[in-house]
This record gives C-alpha cells, structure tokens and sequence, in this order.
C-alpha cells in the first residue's frame, strides 16, 4: 500500500493510493517507450491547464514552483505532497493549486526534460507523482473542467490505432436499442479523441481494443482521459482483455465488459456504484 500522507478533507485518498499504484504496476510491466509515453501524456495533458480568474495572491512565484519541481524529483516520497497541503492550509484556491501550482511544474519539468536536464527516470517519477496528486484532487476540480459541458450517459469510442470496428458498432447499437443515449467514436486520433471528449461530460467511456499490441495506446489514453474527465467511469472492452487478464490494474480501469451479452447490465452496475 502507497503512503498517503494527504489530507482526507481535501483530496480523495482511495483515488490517491490507486494512481500511484497504477503508475507503479506500468512502469514494471509496459516497455520502456510506453512509460514515457505516459509520463508525457501526464506532463503534457497538465502543463496545457492555464489559470482563470484565480486572485493574484494564490498564484505561485516562479521559486515556489521551482521548490514544487525539487520536490516532485527528490528521493522523499511525500514533499510534493507536503507542500500542496501547505498552499491548502495557507487558503489557496484549489483550482489555483491545479492550474497554477501543478500546471506550472509539468511545464518546467516539460522544459528540463526537453533541455537534457533531467532524465527518463527523473521525469516518470515526478510524472507519477503529478498524477496520483491531480487524481486525489478529482472531485474538487472537476466542476471547473466540466463546467458548461452536456452531461452524457455514455461514450463508447475505439482505441485510436484499432481498426476492429464491427465490435464496437454492435455493442453501440445495443444499447441504443434499449434506450441508452450513448455516443460513438471511431477512427479518430488519439488527440482527435481526447477533444471530442472533453465536448461533453460522460459518465461512463467505454474503450474498445481487440489486439495485444492495443495495451500501449489504451494505457495512455485512460492517463488522458483520468486528467481531462476526472469524474467518469472508464470500462475497457473488446478481445484485449483475453491477452491481458490483469488489465484494470494495468491500464487503471474502473471495469471490464466481457461480453455483449452482459454488456448493457455491467454498465449499469458502474454507473449505479459510482453515483453519489
């Protein structure tokens, strides 16, 4: 079990704990190129968050982000997160913490990596710890990302690189035959993607993969989609869980939907446990 020194009345401690784990368990089994591959998405997906509105006072000095930086790279598990709940007792605005504190250090870690100064290692680690922050922060910070958004029960959408597409067209139909008002994506981006989401406030995304070769692009489109749609529910589907059976803890799934036959009540059951 992952330390978790954080305050239980501002971050969500059981998100906390799962996204270092998660980030763990794929460093130990993806290859080296999709680690990094994910601890960009996690640099990139945060360093893009500007501020909006926030007071002046709570916005960082160019030295507290650059301490926030040493932080995310020390050997000490928890100064990261030390200083977050110092900026919360100090009376920081959340979503000043979010978008200028946490923001502000995926774009300097983004520059050092770029310039050489720090290496893979170094980046994955502060990745890593970035994103087990940003997600115990989720339901705090989630009504300033989907403000304004139209909530949706579903999007189904196929792993960009997947061109199985017979699958998810029958699963979607499905649904919709039962009365689901659910979305399709097929054939898009990874980016492609990720923009059409963010659209809309989904409740659930269902992710559809069939090949082995699928874990890669699939584990760094859920990183994505846990930092843009920190609220929804992300079941995985398709015949890449016969190659994977460990795959929620892999790729940080909330669930698996086996089959089409049981498809429509597996989504139900997640929509039903994760209603407040």
């Amino acid at each position: 079990m992952a330390r978790a020194p954080l305050n239980a009345d501002a971050f969500d401690r059981s998100e906390y704990d799962r996204a270092d784990q998660h980030f763990k368990l794929a460093e130990q089994k993806l290859p080296r190129p999709a680690v990094e591959a994910l601890a960009r998405e996690v640099v990139k997906r945060l360093a893009f968050r500007v501020p909006h509105g926030d007071r002046k006072e709570d916005l960082p000095t160019q030295s507290e982000i650059d301490l926030l930086c040493a932080a995310l790279l020390s050997a000490d598990h928890d100064a990261a997160d030390r200083i977050i709940l110092a900026a919360r007792r100090d009376g920081v605005d959340v979503e000043a913490i979010y978008l200028s504190y946490v923001a502000g250090a995926a774009r300097s870690l983004g520059t050092m990596w770029d310039e050489d100064r720090i290496s893979f290692v170094d980046v994955t680690l502060a990745s890593g710890r970035l994103y087990r922050i940003i997600r115990g922060l989720r339901h705090i910070v989630a009504a300033s990302l989907t403000d304004g958004r139209d909530e949706r029960p579903a999007l189904f959408a196929l792993v960009p690189g997947e061109d199985h597409t017979l699958g998810i067209e029958m699963a979607t139909d499905l649904f919709r035959r039962e009365g689901w008002d659910v979305d399709m994506s097929v054939g898009l981006t990874h980016d492609q993607l990720l923009h059409q989401s963010e659209e809309r406030n989904y409740r659930a995304v269902v992710l559809v993969a069939h090949s082995d070769r699928m874990i890669e692009p699939l584990a760094r489109l859920i990183l994505a989609l846990r930092i843009t749609q920190p609220l929804s529910n992300i079941v995985v589907a398709g015949n890449v869980l016969i190659h994977f059976p460990d795959i929620i803890h892999l790729v940080g799934a909330d669930a698996v939907m086996e089959d089409i036959e049981t498809a429509a009540a597996t989504l139900r059951a997640v929509l039903d446990e994760n209603t407040p």
